[in-house]
């Protein structure tokens, strides 16, 4: 069966979204010509993955309702229908369908993008099978990484941590807390010491579930200067082949309000980085599609700005690209402090959406470049 994408596969890890059969591809050509090929195509999954299909209404729903002027002029059920075409077809969640435009956009534009299903199996033929629990324990990885992040962090997984929790406090006044079974920084908040009994937090906070603290980072004043509140980080997507770091994007994710956390999922925006000059090539954009030329709260212009120590800011990613063996396609968030450019985190299978939203422009066919060396090096 020809695929759309030559690297086509689904990964175990996350739920099964497509039903990977001759007559689904048979149909699924032709929903790609035609309306009424559309509305075979999607009856299909109606009838035959029933479960998945009703579990996913309320999702499009939802996004429906938080977009409804992209689509003013269609008829609701026809861009439902669509989504659903494009989840199946192409492997795109619902809500980047709307963070990439799709509802405009043609059928070859379409299969330029990178999707979220697609992302997992590109993570899993193309990286060591040691580097995702590696990653998942935000401590280990601090552990192996430890050269880049230019800070302590400590790691919590039992009762028994308690002592070394409070030690660490007594070196740290402020310092952040993350859970390591949340994603998009969620369940992240700055914990003061003058405001809290650090016993009674320990006992609640492992009793939630692991987690690590951190000593916060003191952003430097260029990266600041956009928004004072939270620590302005940058998602860095990397694919290496032969030790050569091949930079396929980068994005500055802001903060809004008084926020700590800049995630585009937390309420932040992003904005499109130039890989090779360091400046901002785009305005930002939110998770809802509002697109920023200028800040909201600090009225700094985004679009345009350059970054501080660019140079120092490649070298810091080529050196965490190339330090572990088997780390090909990896996303990285690194920030600039008053220590210089440093490593906040590293993310196996990390979100791309922000990578491509931006410029609305897909990534396949440059990843699919990298990938084509890489296999054919490793054969």
């Amino acid at each position: 069966m020809k695929r759309m994408d030559k690297y086509f596969g689904m990964s175990p890890r996350i739920a099964r979204w497509k039903l990977n059969n001759g007559f689904e591809n048979l149909l699924g050509k032709w929903a790609d010509k035609s309306e009424w090929g559309k509305r075979l195509y999607v009856f299909y999954y109606q009838l035959f993955d029933a479960k998945y299909y009703v579990g996913g209404r309320p999702f499009i729903n939802k996004q429906l309702d938080t977009f409804k002027a992209d689509w003013k002029g269609l008829r609701r059920k026809d861009v439902a229908r669509d989504m659903i075409y494009c989840l199946h077809r192409f492997g795109i969640n619902f809500q980047d369908y709307w963070i990439y435009g799709f509802v405009n956009k043609s059928h070859y534009c379409r299969t330029s993008f990178v999707p979220d299903k697609l992302r997992y199996h590109y993570c899993d033929i193309l990286n060591a099978p040691g580097i995702l629990p590696l990653m998942t324990d935000k401590y280990a990885c601090y552990q192996k990484y430890k050269e880049f992040f230019k800070r302590e962090v400590l790691g919590c997984y039992q009762l028994d941590d308690q002592d070394t929790f409070l030690a660490f406090a007594d070196r740290h006044e402020r310092f952040i807390f993350k859970p390591l079974t949340e994603h998009s920084g969620h369940g992240i908040r700055i914990i003061s010491v003058k405001d809290e009994d650090m016993e009674l937090l320990f006992t609640e906070l492992i009793s939630k579930g692991p987690f690590i603290v951190e000593e916060l980072i003191v952003q430097g004043k260029e990266t600041a200067l956009m928004h004072p509140a939270s620590v302005n980080s940058f998602r860095v997507a990397t694919f290496v082949v032969d030790e050569e770091v091949h930079i396929f994007g980068i994005t500055w994710r802001i903060g809004v309000g008084n926020a700590v956390m800049d995630n585009a999922g937390a309420g932040g925006i992003c904005a499109s980085v130039n890989p090779v000059h360091g400046f901002v090539q785009t305005d930002a954009m939110n998770y809802r599609g509002e697109h920023y030329s200028i800040h909201p709260n600090s009225k700094v212009r985004i679009i345009g700005y350059q970054l501080p120590e660019w140079g120092e800011a490649l070298s810091l990613i080529k050196a965490m690209a190339t330090k572990v063996k088997g780390t090909t396609l990896i996303a990285w968030d690194i920030a600039y402090s008053d220590k210089g450019w440093l490593m906040v985190e590293a993310n196996e299978n990390g979100d791309w959406s922000i990578i491509q939203s931006n410029k609305q422009e897909g990534k396949k066919a440059e990843l699919h470049s990298y990938m084509d060396r890489y296999f054919k090096n490793d054969k």
